[in-house]
C-alpha cells in the first residue's frame, strides 16, 4: 500500500499540531482546569451518575461552572468519588436508594445529575445557562421532536403596557 504524502499535507499537519501546542501555552489556565476535570474523575463520576456516555468538552464546562457557584465543589466532587468507589454500585439508583437526601454526597450527585440533564448551573437567581440543545433533558424525544429554539413563543419575555404578554412584536 502506498501512502502519498505531499509536502503541503505534511506542513498542514505540522501547522494544526503547533496552533494546539500554541493555545495550551497561551490559555495555560484552560490547560490546568481539563487536567483538574480529569483528575477530580469528574466525566467518570457525571458517566455513572447519568448512566449514558458524556463529552469532555461539555464535561469540562460543567465542571468549571459548578466550581464557580460552589468553591467546595472540588472537595465534594472527591467525596462523592471516593464513596462510590468504596460501595461499587451497579447503577446510579442503587446509590440513590441507600442515601438520603440529606446525605452531602446525595445532594453533590443531585448538583450533577441536575446540570447535565437541564444543561443549568446554579440556583435562584444565580442561575447560569451551559448547554441548550444539548442538554440530557431532549435525549429522550431528540429522534421525533426538534429542540425548541425559543421560551414560551416569540417576543415572550416582553410584555405590553397593560400588562399581557406581546405575541407579534408589540412593546418588544
Amino acid at each position: 500500500m502506498k501512502h502519498n504524502l505531499s509536502r503541503r499535507r505534511l506542513l498542514q499537519g505540522m501547522g494544526v499540531l503547533s496552533l494546539g501546542a500554541l493555545c495550551n501555552s497561551i490559555f495555560p489556565a484552560r490547560a490546568y482546569a481539563a487536567e483538574q476535570m480529569a483528575d477530580k474523575g469528574f466525566l467518570s463520576v457525571s458517566q455513572f451518575l447519568v448512566s449514558r456516555p458524556v463529552g469532555p468538552i461539555l464535561g469540562q464546562r460543567y465542571f468549571e461552572a459548578l466550581i464557580r457557584h460552589d468553591a467546595q465543589f472540588a472537595q465534594k466532587l472527591t467525596s462523592l468519588q471516593t464513596l462510590l468507589q468504596q460501595h461499587k454500585f451497579a447503577h446510579v439508583d442503587d446509590f440513590l436508594a441507600a442515601f438520603g437526601a440529606d446525605n452531602a454526597d446525595w445532594q453533590t450527585a443531585k448538583r450533577i445529575i441536575s446540570a447535565w440533564y437541564t444543561g443549568v448551573v446554579g440556583d435562584g437567581s444565580d442561575l447560569e445557562l451551559i448547554a441548550y440543545a444539548d442538554a440530557m433533558m431532549y435525549l429522550p424525544t431528540r429522534d421525533i421532536l426538534v429542540v425548541p429554539t425559543y421560551g414560551g413563543g416569540p417576543f415572550y419575555w416582553a410584555v405590553t403596557q397593560d400588562g399581557k404578554v406581546a405575541t407579534t412584536g408589540e412593546g418588544a
